[in-house]
Parts: structure tokens; C-alpha cells; sequence
């Protein structure tokens, strides 16, 4: 019997299948923080061979039911680790730049989305609104795991969350950092069907 049976559940698909809670992804030799050193250090397991996508996993925080599967590639040695609810609440955070509404949906290159927020009844002076509304909505739905995954490739796991402004719904789109931290990578990444 294992030391750490109580961390990791082994089976042939990972986890033991009746674990439903939170786990944190684990790669080998990334730190979480800070930043930088998580970006040489990736560097430098990617030349020995490591992948990319599943370093930019490490220490991230996903339901087990609502995470990419596994192995993501043959001779994957990445792992789940069991995470309680409660770590998961005290470290979560979520990030969205002011610059997201001042600059991208209400600037010139909206690509038209503009449009989807003037109809809301919003304009450029409710950008500081928008960005509290983002940061409150989001990461309460990730927290309860309203999240739908979208792309992950070698820059990280990009999620789908749901945003209701003025009772229209909406996905917005976000990366996912290590720790339950959210960054927003655009405001509007599509309608809820």
C-alpha cells in the first residue's frame, strides 16, 4: 500500500472513477510560480523532449469530471492530484484587463462585437462595471464548475464561461493559470445554445 493513497487514486484510467471533487494537475519539475521561472523552466523541458501542453497544465485546478483526459499523449506522465474545495476557494482568482473593454470591444477592432454590447445598453464609460461584473461572474462559475474546455495547446487550457449581462447569455473566454487563477482572454467567445 501506497504513501499516498490518500493524494493519488491509481487505476487504469488515473483516478479511482468514484472521485468527483477537484484535483490539480501535476508535471514534474514546474513551479507554479513565479511567472517567469515557469516559462525558462518549461523551455527547458521542452528540449528534453517534454510537452508543452502538459506543463502549462501544472498546478492548474479542474473538476475531475471537467478536465482534459488522459494521457494526452503516449508516454504522458502527467497526474491528478486529489484538491480540496476549500484550497481551491482561498487560491482561485480571476483577471480581466480594463483594456479588454476600453481598447478591444469598444475600440476599432471589435470585429463587431461592439455592437453585441451597445444593443446591452452598454458603452465605453461602462468598462470599469463590465470588468467587475467579468471577475465576480467567472469565477464564481468556475468555482462551481460552470466551465465548458475549449483549446489547450502549449500556452495553456482555455475555458468557456458563462457571463450574464442585463439577462443575455453569453460565453466569455479565459485561460486558465495555476492555483484556480482565471485570466480573460476575450470578452465575448460566443452565444450559449
Amino acid at each position: 500500500m501506497s504513501i499516498f493513497k490518500d493524494v493519488v487514486v491509481f487505476d487504469s484510467s488515473g483516478l479511482d472513477d468514484s472521485y468527483r471533487g477537484w484535483i490539480e494537475w501535476f508535471h514534474s519539475y514546474i513551479p507554479k510560480e513565479p511567472e517567469w521561472l515557469r516559462t525558462i523552466i518549461r523551455a527547458l523541458l521542452m528540449l528534453m523532449k517534454h510537452c508543452l501542453k502538459c506543463s502549462a497544465l501544472n498546478g492548474c485546478y479542474l473538476l475531475n469530471i471537467k478536465r482534459p483526459k488522459q494521457p494526452l499523449h503516449e508516454r504522458c506522465h502527467c497526474m491528478r492530484l486529489k484538491i480540496n474545495i476549500d484550497d481551491v476557494k482561498a487560491n482561485a482568482s480571476s483577471e480581466c484587463a480594463i483594456e479588454k473593454f476600453t481598447k478591444y470591444i469598444f475600440g476599432n477592432n471589435s470585429k463587431g462585437k461592439n455592437q453585441i454590447f451597445y444593443k446591452m445598453g452598454f458603452s465605453i464609460d461602462d468598462s470599469e462595471y463590465l470588468q467587475e461584473q467579468y471577475c465576480e461572474q467567472a469565477l464564481n462559475s468556475y468555482l462551481r464548475g460552470r466551465y465548458e474546455l475549449r483549446e489547450l495547446d502549449i500556452w495553456g487550457q482555455r475555458l468557456a464561461i458563462p457571463i450574464n449581462l442585463n439577462g443575455v447569455y453569453f460565453y466569455s473566454g479565459w485561460m486558465l493559470c495555476p492555483e484556480g487563477k482565471i485570466k480573460n482572454t476575450t470578452p465575448f467567445g460566443g452565444w450559449i445554445e
